[in-house]
């Protein structure tokens, strides 16, 4: 038997070691851990970039990565490997279809150590342009990539990639056409207006997206422009700014100002007259 001296020894020993070892169970329950993806929503088929960090690294710890699906199903499982300075990375490949198939929200759960966090992302879906019908143009979409927009008879054909319009108005005062869009990724819009709607000088179109100058082309043939404008990711607006815009809205313009001229040429005479009448 050990005596009560050998005892008060070993107790005193251990409380001295407590602290050390201790040191990894408690840094692991306090540990600070950050998953999230590069992008919010991800189209059917595109790759899904996770992105972590961690603020202690344990060594030989790799991350822990699980994805669930919007009923449930859990269709990725990964254990990616820390770098030294706590972060890591994962590339999912996905499909359109198969395990992949559904639309909605997906959740990625992520443990190291004895901790874990989640985040989530939309997925789902095709990077192409949807078309919603607006108060002001008719639209509809054909079979092929080239959509089509009718205004004041006028039909515009346009492809767009990685995003959709959700509205075109024209600005008579601006002498410009706004189409706002939603955007999946960056992405290019390519128009084409009859002059008849937007025309513009030898000094051409002035283009901006949300509300920044933005480089672009532009092509007359005949009676028509082409105009292909590049967008990035989260881009609302693009106008397009000419001499011109909708003939209709001319005319008015033209009326008022005559009306306007006329008007000031009668007060004008009838003032004429009463002066002369006075003297």
């Amino acid at each position: 038997m050990l005596k009560s001296k050998e005892i008060s020894v070993l107790v005193i020993a251990s409380l001295m070691l407590l602290p050390f070892l201790g040191v990894e169970s408690f840094a692991q329950s306090n540990q600070i851990l950050t998953v999230t993806t590069e992008k919010e929503s991800y189209a059917a088929g595109e790759p899904v970039e996770v992105l972590g960090l961690v603020d202690i690294r344990l060594e030989g710890t790799p991350a822990i990565i699980r994805v669930v699906s919007p009923i449930g199903n859990m269709i990725h499982f990964a254990q990616v490997d820390v770098q030294t300075d706590g972060s890591f990375s994962e590339t999912i490949s996905t499909s359109i279809g198969g395990k992949w198939k559904e639309t909605g929200t997906y959740t990625i759960m992520m443990n190291y150590g004895d901790n874990s966090t989640q985040t989530q992302f939309e997925y789902g879906g095709m990077m192409s342009a949807g078309i919603q019908t607006t108060p002001e143009f008719a639209m509809e979409e054909n079979k092929n990539a080239s959509q089509t927009i009718t205004i004041e008879d006028n039909t515009l054909n346009y492809e767009l990639t990685c995003a959709e319009i959700l509205g075109m108005t024209p600005d008579t005062e601006m002498k410009s056409m706004i189409i706002s869009i939603k955007t999946d990724c960056d992405g290019e819009l390519t128009i084409t207006l009859p002059k008849e709607v937007i025309d513009t000088d030898e000094n051409g179109f002035f283009v901006l997206v949300d509300g920044d100058e933005t480089n672009h082309n532009a092509s007359s043939v005949g009676e028509f422009w082409t105009l292909t404008i590049p967008f990035s990711y989260g881009s609302e607006e693009i106008e397009i700014i000419g001499t011109f815009v909708i003939p209709e809205f001319g005319t008015i313009t033209a009326l008022i100002l005559v009306v306007a001229i006329s008007s000031i040429i009668i007060i004008s005479a009838k003032n004429k007259q009463i002066f002369i009448g006075k003297m």
